[in-house]
């Protein structure tokens, strides 16, 4: 069985000025913190010989997926997305996190250093639930999508406690929505929609005309949190950023699923097309301890890192 996105793995140039911006923006608490380095974690990550980098874990309290791994290496590197001049191009692209209201968190947000890259915008999502959507950056330029849910009594996404949530999606742009999305229904997910969005280009920054084809997928189970949102815009191709996306550059480098029978998991996804970056290794993988690991390229070149704990 293959897990939701536990983790996300994020390289940061500042780790304690990051650990601040999501504990004051969110509320997180530090839950682990480690250090990474050596053969095994230079194969899984494609860290060069000698990198070395420090870990923190957040999340709200009490939390255990859809953490996030912010990594300072002690090497400087550069935003792989630049300054998001090509949007259009693939891979993981934007950590998404509810909020009970997003005037406030956004106001949060740029006290902690943060800013804004569209204001909060209303669409409905689909019939029995509509959103306020914002897109911001942290201090590093990550995107953030911070939203503000209006679920109708029934929604699979009304239950809510209010505090701001942990990852409930990682966004991954891609070439063909379709394919993406069947390559993550064989890992086990679900859609929870699939719209085609248009009239939103002054949102995304868009070229007119640009419509963004969504599909939101989750495993079933016992959270909705985790997901995979895939996002291709119709009609303005991009390229591939698998080569830029690796330490010590900052961004979104990987996202880490747990299966319990990975070299079952490994025959799946190679079988699918995916591309192994490394083969198994054993690895002390924070905050979950001793793992054998492998990590694979996914259909766009996003790094899908598959861990089973020992």
């Amino acid at each position: 069985m293959i897990s939701e996105l536990r983790v996300t793995t994020v390289a940061v140039s500042d780790l304690e000025r990051s650990c601040s911006f999501y504990m004051d923006t969110f509320g997180y608490d530090r839950l682990a913190a480690a250090t990474v380095g050596g053969p095994a974690a230079e194969l899984a990550w494609q860290m060069p010989a000698g990198l070395t980098g420090r870990v923190a874990v957040l999340g709200p309290a009490g939390a255990t997926t859809g953490l996030l791994r912010l990594v300072e290496f002690d090497a400087p590197g550069e935003p792989y997305w630049g300054d998001y001049s090509r949007a259009q191009d693939y891979g993981h692209y934007a950590l998404n996190i509810r909020v009970e209201d997003i005037h406030a968190a956004i106001g949060r947000l740029r006290a902690a250093g943060g800013r804004a890259k569209s204001e909060p915008t209303h669409w409905t999502v689909m019939p029995d639930l509509s959103a306020w959507d914002s897109l911001s950056y942290d201090p590093d330029g990550v995107v953030l999508d911070v939203f503000q849910l209006e679920p109708a009594e029934g929604s699979a996404l009304a239950g809510y406690d209010g505090r701001p949530s942990e990852l409930q999606t990682v966004a991954i742009h891609v070439g063909d929505a379709r394919a993406s999305a069947d390559f993550y229904a064989a890992l086990g997910y679900v859609e929870l929609y699939d719209k085609l969005i248009e009239g939103m280009e002054s949102f995304f920054r868009l070229p007119p005309g640009t419509a963004l084809h969504n599909i939101n997928m989750y495993v079933p189970g016992d959270t909705l949190n985790g997901r995979v949102e895939i996002a291709q815009y119709v009609g303005f191709p991009g390229s591939r950023q698998h080569d830029r996306a690796v330490p010590p550059n900052i961004g979104i480098l990987s996202v880490s699923l747990a299966t319990d029978d990975l070299a079952a998991t490994a025959a799946l996804v190679t079988g699918l097309g995916a591309e192994p970056v490394c083969a198994p290794v054993e690895l002390d993988l924070p905050p979950y301890g001793p793992a054998l690991v492998q990590t694979f390229f996914g259909p766009d070149g996003e790094v899908l890192e598959f861990y089973q704990c020992l």
